[in-house]
């Protein structure tokens, strides 16, 4: 029988854990750092405020606003459909993957019980227009 081959992992030393403690911080050093990043800070913000840059956009910065998705995405999506007769963990994938759609298609929280029901069919579908 050949010799039993061992790897660069069985051979390695175990690792050593240090045992010194870590110095404990003051609060008046946690004021000195705080102290010291905000000079620093209002020094950058005037070193920028007097560079001369023609380049430097000086307008406010416009917030992008979320784009809400319809329905029309909401189908791009392709949303699972279901009809009711699959039984309760199929019910509890079809929140699942619907969920994911929603998010996929930027669906609006006003929207998703709307768009949710375009996706039921036969028993479900029955069930909901009695229930609604």
């Amino acid at each position: 029988m050949p010799p039993k081959r061992t790897s660069s992992v069985d051979r390695m030393p175990p690792k050593r854990t240090s045992t010194s403690e870590t110095p404990a911080i003051t609060l008046d050093a946690i004021r000195q750092l705080i102290a010291d990043f905000t000079i620093a800070l209002e020094a950058q913000t005037a070193a920028m405020a007097s560079a001369s840059n023609p380049n430097r956009n000086t307008r406010p910065r416009e917030i992008p606003v979320a784009k809400r998705g319809n329905y029309k995405e909401f189908i791009n999506c392709q949303p699972f459909y279901f009809n009711g007769t699959e039984g309760a963990v199929d019910l509890i994938r079809w929140f699942e993957r619907t969920e994911s759609v929603f998010s996929r298609s930027k669906c609006a929280e006003e929207d998703r019980v709307t768009f949710a029901t375009g996706t039921l069919t036969d028993d479900a579908l029955s069930w909901w227009n009695a229930y609604a």
